[in-house]
């Protein structure tokens, strides 16, 4: 969505010689060697050591596109990116009218349909209409596009806290509510294109944008914006390491273990930045 909301914008000059010359290369490099990374830290650390047999293999599965699985992000980017030079164009003329009947059926095919598929009467579907749906990967641009009619029309701070409390609770209370049913976590509410997480998105960004507009964000905010992108790429390998210690989210009593988990993994993951971002090269392509 904040994607959406940058990149969308018209008044942004974005040229096809730059879309394929810088922004998705360096997408692309940071999603190849982070791919590596992952693959050579689990070989080095957990699967007995780097041999040349191992390496080779590394490079043909992270060149084939098998990456560590949170990495799906930069596959999902590449797309959106790539499509940009339509979206722009949608962003660029159509109407408020227009974008929200486009954001509507996105809702409808994008978050709701693959949602509840498997309920009856859906169920009943056969041939071309279960096909309908659009998966995880072309929801990400209708996401894109969520983020800029944001950017544009958000206004009203507490509709936007009570959309996102909403997504708060349909994830929360219904991941709860099916995980007791079936005696074992149901993690179909978690899922990035679910109703709840689109509220909860929807809602977190559509408030930031309507009650923050005129304000200048404090530095620790601008730092946290800086480093989140290192962030998101490394903060594996410290909760890799974290759990050799001892220290997980299942360590403990979850309400004082997921917090004090992911407090180390963002402190680790930050101290990574700081280094890494004083180096030219990593600075410029792959953070």
């Amino acid at each position: 969505m904040l994607t959406g909301a940058l990149m969308l914008d018209p008044e942004r000059q974005l040229t096809l010689r730059q879309l394929w010359l810088r922004k998705i290369p360096r997408l692309l490099a940071a999603l190849l060697a982070w791919a590596l990374v992952y693959r050579l830290w689990q070989m080095a650390f957990y699967d007995g050591g780097l041999t040349a047999a191992g390496l080779a293999d590394a490079v043909k599965q992270v060149l084939a596109f098998h990456h560590q699985n949170h990495l799906y992000y930069l596959h999902i980017a590449l797309l959106v990116y790539a499509l940009l030079p339509v979206t722009r164009i949608i962003a660029a003329h159509a109407d408020r009218r227009t974008l929200e009947y486009l954001l509507a059926l996105w809702a409808v095919l994008g978050i709701v349909y693959p949602t509840v598929k498997g309920i009856w009467p859906l169920t009943l579907l056969a041939g071309i209409p279960t096909q309908y749906g659009l998966n995880l990967t072309y929801a990400g641009v209708g996401y894109g596009l969520l983020g800029w009619y944001l950017r544009q029309y958000a206004a009203s701070p507490g509709r936007w806290a009570l959309t996102g409390a909403a997504g708060f609770f349909i994830i929360f209370g219904g991941t709860a509510a099916l995980s007791l049913r079936d005696g074992q976590l149901n993690q179909v509410l978690l899922e990035g294109a679910s109703p709840g997480t689109a509220l909860l998105a929807a809602g977190i960004c559509g408030w930031v944008f309507s009650a923050r507009r005129e304000r200048s964000s404090p530095p620790v905010l601008r730092a946290l914006s800086r480093s989140s992108f290192c962030v998101y790429l490394v903060h594996l390998l410290p909760c890799w390491e974290l759990r050799q210690l001892g220290l997980s989210a299942v360590s403990g009593p979850c309400l004082l273990f997921i917090p004090l988990t992911a407090a180390a993994v963002l402190a680790c993951s930050l101290a990574v930045w700081a280094v890494l971002r004083r180096i030219p090269l990593i600075k410029s392509w792959l953070i």
